[in-house]
C-alpha cells in the first residue's frame, strides 16, 4: 500500500512508516502517536462491527481531539459511513439526515447528548440506536462497553462513500453531502502541496471536527506530510501563548481569526513564535498586509466549498488578495446570469467541474432535486460570485448575499471591514433586507467590543465617513453575537431570512423624528 484509498488507509500508512511519532495532540488533553491512534481505532472497530457493517450510516457528535480521529479512522476501517453533525444542528434536519441515509447508530460525547437530546433518537439500531464516548451518561451503553471482535480492515475505494458532510450546499438549507473517500484524501493532498508540510511542521487547528477544514485540511495532510497537529479551541487572549509552547509552523484560519487577533492590543507574543504561514481565507489584500506586517505570518488562500475541497490554491507564489491559482483537479469558469462564459477581468457566478472521477460529493442525500440543481453540463454550480484574472482566482463573495440598493450592488465585506474600524464595534456583517421601495435596504449588524456599548447613528456617521453614500446601511443591530458555522464563518443567510429585530436603529425614521418633533 503505496497510495492511501481511505481515512483509515491514509492512518496505516502512516503508522507503518512512523509509528511512534506523536500525530495529534489536544492542548492541555493527551497526544497520541500514529501506531497508538491506529490501535485505538482498530479497538473502536472491533466493538461497533456489533452495530454497523461496510456501507452503514454512523452519526458521530464528538469534540475535536485524538479521540474524534480515532472515531473517524474506525468507521472508516469498517468501511462504515460517517454522518458528522455540526453542534446545535437544527433537531429536524438532524432527523431528515438520519432517516434520508439509514442511520443505523450515532456515537456522542456526553456534553453533547446531554445538551441535544435528541441525538439519542437518530439511530435504527433497536438496542443501541445511541452510544457515548469518552464519559459516561447513566442508562447510554459506552461504545466500548460493547463486545469487541477482532476486525480486518476494509480495502475500499476511492470512489466509495466515506462521509455525509453537513453544508449549506447552494441552496442555502442544509444539506448531507455525500463524499467518496478520494474527495477528502484529494482536498489533503492538494493542501499539503500548496503549504510545503513535511515532518518538520506543527499544525494548529481550532475549528469544529464536523467541519472539512479540520479533518480533510488539517489532520489528512499532517498524517500525508508527517506533520503533527495541535488541536485547541479558539481563544484570543490564549492564541500565541498556544502556538509558541506548540511550536507551532502553520495554522488553519478563516478571516475571522485573523480580524480577531488584529483588535487585540499589540504585545511581544505577536513575533514570538515559529509560525511562518496559515492556510485558509477569506484573506482580502489589506488582511494579508496587516497580517504579515504585524505577525509575519503569511496568508495562503485557498477557496474550498464542502462538495469540491480545493479548488484554488496560493502556494509559495502570492497574490495578496487572491484566493489562489485553480488546480490541476478541476476547470473553474466564470459566467453570467445566461451562463455565458465571461472575458478574464470580469465578476460573474463560479461553476467548477472536476478534471477526473472520485473528487467530488456525489449526491445530496435524500434530495435528488437539490443534487440536480447543483450541476448544469457538468459544471457545479457554487453560488460564489469571482472572477479569474491571469490564472489567478479573486473570490467575491456569496451570490445570494450580494446585497443590492437603488440598482447598485454593495460590496458587503467591504461594509463589514469598515463597521470594524469603529472603535466599539467587535464584530460586523451586512445583509438585505425587504425595502418599501425597491431591491434591498441595508441592515448592519454589529457585536460591540468588551466593555463598549455602540451607539447605531454614530456607527452609521462611521460608515457614512468612508463609503459611497448607497453602500450607508439604512438600519444597525446591536446583538450579543453573530450566527457562525463551525469554521467561523458568519451565516448571512440567518440574519437575512429572519424578521426584522424590532429593537433596530433605523436612520430614516431617526430623521423623520428630528424633522418633526
Amino acid at each position: 500500500m503505496t497510495r492511501p484509498r481511505s481515512f483509515a488507509e491514509a492512518v496505516e500508512l502512516r503508522a507503518h512508516t512512523a509509528p511512534d511519532g506523536e500525530l495529534i495532540r489536544l492542548v492541555g488533553g493527551s497526544a497520541l502517536g500514529a501506531g497508538e491512534l491506529l490501535d485505538r481505532a482498530i479497538g473502536l472497530a472491533g466493538s461497533l462491527a456489533s452495530v454497523a457493517a461496510a456501507g452503514d450510516v454512523v452519526a458521530t457528535a464528538v469534540p475535536s481531539g485524538p479521540e474524534a480521529a480515532a472515531l473517524t479512522t474506525a468507521i472508516s476501517w469498517l468501511g462504515a459511513v460517517e454522518l458528522p453533525l455540526p453542534n446545535g444542528l437544527d433537531p429536524a434536519v438532524a432527523r431528515t439526515l438520519a432517516s434520508s441515509t439509514r442511520c443505523v447508530t450515532a456515537v456522542v460525547a456526553p456534553e453533547r447528548l446531554s445538551a441535544e437530546q435528541h441525538l439519542a433518537m437518530l439511530g435504527a439500531h433497536p438496542g443501541r440506536p445511541v452510544l457515548t464516548i469518552g464519559g459516561r451518561l447513566a442508562g447510554i451503553p459506552h461504545v466500548d462497553d460493547l463486545p469487541a471482535r477482532p476486525t480486518p480492515a476494509h480495502r475500499a475505494e476511492l470512489d466509495a462513500p466515506a462521509a455525509v458532510m453537513v453544508t449549506s450546499g447552494t441552496g442555502g438549507r442544509p444539506k448531507g453531502a455525500l463524499l467518496p473517500n478520494g474527495a477528502g484524501l484529494g482536498q489533503a493532498e492538494r493542501v499539503r502541496r500548496a503549504m510545503d508540510y513535511d515532518a518538520h511542521d506543527v499544525l494548529l487547528n481550532v475549528f469544529a471536527w464536523q467541519h472539512i477544514n479540520a479533518r480533510h485540511a488539517a489532520f489528512l495532510p499532517a498524517v500525508l506530510s508527517g506533520a503533527r497537529l495541535v488541536v485547541d479551541t479558539f481563544s484570543v487572549s490564549r492564541f500565541w501563548g498556544t502556538v509558541a509552547r506548540e511550536d507551532v509552523t502553520a495554522f488553519n484560519f478563516m478571516g475571522a481569526v485573523c480580524a480577531m487577533l488584529l483588535r487585540q492590543p499589540a504585545a511581544p507574543a505577536d513575533r514570538l513564535h515559529s509560525v511562518r504561514q496559515a492556510y485558509g481565507g477569506p484573506a482580502p489584500a489589506w488582511l494579508h498586509g496587516q497580517v504579515l506586517g504585524r505577525f509575519g505570518v503569511e496568508l495562503r488562500q485557498a477557496y474550498a466549498c464542502t462538495e469540491l475541497g480545493d479548488v484554488a490554491t496560493t502556494g509559495r507564489d502570492v497574490r495578496p488578495g487572491a484566493a489562489g491559482r485553480v488546480v490541476p483537479e478541476y476547470d473553474l469558469r466564470v459566467v453570467d446570469e445566461h451562463g455565458a462564459p465571461l472575458k478574464d477581468g470580469s465578476t460573474g457566478t463560479v461553476q467548477v467541474r472536476p478534471t477526473r472521477p472520485g473528487l467530488t460529493f456525489t449526491e445530496y442525500v435524500g434530495d435528488a432535486g437539490a443534487t440536480r440543481a447543483a450541476w448544469s453540463d457538468g459544471w457545479f454550480v457554487t453560488g460564489d460570485r469571482g472572477r479569474l484574472d491571469d490564472g489567478w482566482f479573486h473570490h467575491e463573495g456569496r451570490a445570494a448575499d450580494v446585497i443590492r440598493r437603488r440598482g447598485l450592488t454593495i460590496d458587503a465585506e467591504r461594509l463589514e471591514q469598515v463597521a470594524m474600524g469603529h472603535p466599539d464595534v467587535e464584530q460586523a456583517a451586512a445583509v438585505g433586507v425587504p425595502s418599501e421601495l425597491t431591491d434591498d435596504d441595508v441592515l448592519l449588524v454589529v457585536v460591540p467590543r468588551t466593555g463598549s456599548q455602540p451607539d447605531p447613528a454614530d456607527v452609521r456617521r462611521h460608515c457614512a465617513a468612508h463609503l459611497p453614500r448607497h453602500a450607508v446601511p439604512r438600519f444597525v443591530s446591536v446583538e450579543t453575537s453573530l450566527p457562525r458555522t463551525g469554521s467561523l464563518k458568519i451565516v448571512h443567510r440567518a440574519l437575512r431570512d429572519r424578521p426584522l429585530p424590532p429593537a433596530a436603529w433605523d436612520a430614516e425614521a431617526s430623521a423623520t423624528s428630528q424633522e418633526n418633533p
